[in-house]
């Protein structure tokens, strides 16, 4: 579970320089309406809870760890490196961005596969676990 933490640590962290990166480079009038960023924003609170589930060990921890970070790479994908599609899309390819932010753009994506990558990880590791004994009563 450790390399899970290690790998959801990085994808939060990442999601912190990414909303940075958002309202350093992109001008006020530019950026997504407030409708148009909720499923950025609720991801990124959604990474930050399966840190916080991850970390505790609470059950089913790496399985949503595993969605999430899946849902972050696909997000990723959808709505900065597919052309303008909705009102969700922000592509990447329209702006007149640096090295840097793309740079840390795909290294977010990549890190929500790595999470998702160690999750499934664990849930295997723990399904080929035998089962504990049962405790007696009492």
């Amino acid at each position: 579970m450790r390399r899970l933490l290690i790998a959801d640590a990085a994808l939060a962290a990442l999601l912190a320089l990414h909303v940075a990166d958002h309202v350093a480079r992109q001008p006020a009038d530019e950026q997504l309406g407030l409708v148009a960023s909720l499923p950025g924003l609720l991801g990124t609170v959604a990474v930050f809870v399966s840190l916080v589930f991850v970390a505790r060990g609470t059950k089913h921890a790496a399985q949503f760890a595993g969605v999430v970070g899946l849902a972050t790479a696909l997000g990723f994908v959808a709505v900065h490196l597919a052309p303008h599609w909705s009102m969700f899309s922000d592509p990447y390819e329209d702006r007149y961005l640096d090295a840097g932010s793309w740079i840390e753009m795909l290294a977010a994506l990549a890190c929500g596969l790595w999470v998702a990558a160690e999750a499934i990880r664990v849930c295997r590791a723990t399904a080929a676990l035998p089962p504990a004994p049962a405790r007696p009563a009492g």
